[in-house]
């Protein structure tokens, strides 16, 4: 179903979405874009990642089915009862030295690891991730079950003794089905210093054990901002996950079916304005103007009866880059604002 076809068949003109309905979809979708950062230090295929923008692509035209949640009968919090209060979001604790020329890196992690960063080319055919791990990954064994390795050696890395895993994975095609191609890609592994493990994986040019090798050498203990990041955010909520220098979640931390949503969308899938109203299902209310950024800003409530109801909020940073925020109703009109006003993009 492409966007087009669930506009249609989602839109306010569709029949009513069943609560089962929206349930199921609002867990698929987040399951696709705001689930945990995977453990395993590995950027997805192009099909793959076509297939995540896709599925974050939709987010306003299933505003209904992946609203936040305000928790009639849970300790949701009444509106006017939320303090904002500064926020701030992990670091990536390594860099390179020197940066690659044209590749800047996207991170990806939750509250619970330091996740990993991810540089691509521009025309995305050659990539390396890394991520970080106190403890030995011991489950790369499970995960090279699942593709064709061809090669198994142990290299140095400044002096330390390195594991390197070379062969291919499969590409599935936008069906998820159908494997289009293979990829190359080669794996090293190492422990850069006591309780530090970095699993660093490439592909394309970097599927070359030398290429790895060098960019390995590279690293420095010098930390990175999230590309996306918040510096507000209501008083006992914290962050669930960051995802591809795209998608930010915050999560309260007293029912964590409620969440704030911040998420970037690819130039292709932003909504005219003129559109807004009616890419967003259910009931909505009138596009309020407001300024965010300096910039002309649309808020939308939705309201879809209980617990469904919230804030839209389409907005630009100060280049022109467009970010949605997704919040509940539990904050005012001048909080999703001023919320949105402490989001910043460093792509």
């Amino acid at each position: 179903m492409n966007d087009l076809t669930l506009l249609r068949e989602g839109g306010p003109d569709a029949p009513p979405l069943s609560s089962a309905a929206r349930s199921a979809a609002r867990a698929a979708l987040l399951a696709e874009i705001d689930g945990p950062a995977p453990r395993r230090a590995r950027v997805p295929g192009r099909r793959a990642v076509l297939r995540l923008g896709l599925a974050a692509g939709t987010v306003a035209a299933a505003w209904a089915a992946a609203v936040v949640i305000a928790a009639p009968d849970g300790p949701g919090t009444p509106a006017e009862s939320v303090t904002l209060v500064d926020f701030r979001m992990p670091t990536f604790p390594l860099s390179l030295d020197p940066e690659p020329a044209g590749m800047r890196p996207a991170f990806s992690g939750d509250r619970d690891s330091a996740g990993f960063a991810e540089y691509d080319s521009a025309d995305g055919d050659d990539r390396f991730t890394m991520g970080v791990h106190e403890d030995e990954p011991d489950w790369l064994e499970e995960a090279y079950e699942h593709v064709h390795v061809t090669e198994r050696a142990e290299v140095g890395v400044d002096g330390r003794d390195a594991d390197v895993v070379r062969g291919s994975r499969d590409v599935y095609c936008e069906d998820g089905l159908t494997v289009c191609e293979r990829d190359l890609f080669a794996e090293l592994v190492w422990e850069r210093r006591d309780d530090q493990w970095v699993v660093l994986t490439g592909e394309g040019a970097y599927s070359r054990t030398s290429e790895l090798v060098a960019v390995a050498e590279s690293l420095v203990d010098r930390p990175q901002r999230a590309t996306l990041t918040a510096e507000l955010a209501p008083a006992g909520w914290s962050l669930q996950a960051y995802k591809m220098g795209r998608v930010l979640t915050l999560v309260n931390d007293a029912y964590e079916q409620q969440t704030i949503t911040v998420h970037v969308p690819l130039p292709e899938d932003v909504v005219p304005v003129d559109q807004l109203l009616d890419q967003l299902m259910g009931p909505v209310g009138p596009v309020v103007p407001v300024t965010v950024h300096g910039r002309p800003a649309q808020l939308v409530t939705v309201d879809n009866g209980p617990g469904t109801a919230g804030w839209f909020l389409q907005a630009q940073f100060e280049d022109g880059t467009t970010f949605t925020v997704q919040a509940p109703d539990a904050l005012t009109e001048q909080q999703v604002v001023e919320l949105a006003e402490q989001v910043t993009y460093h792509p």
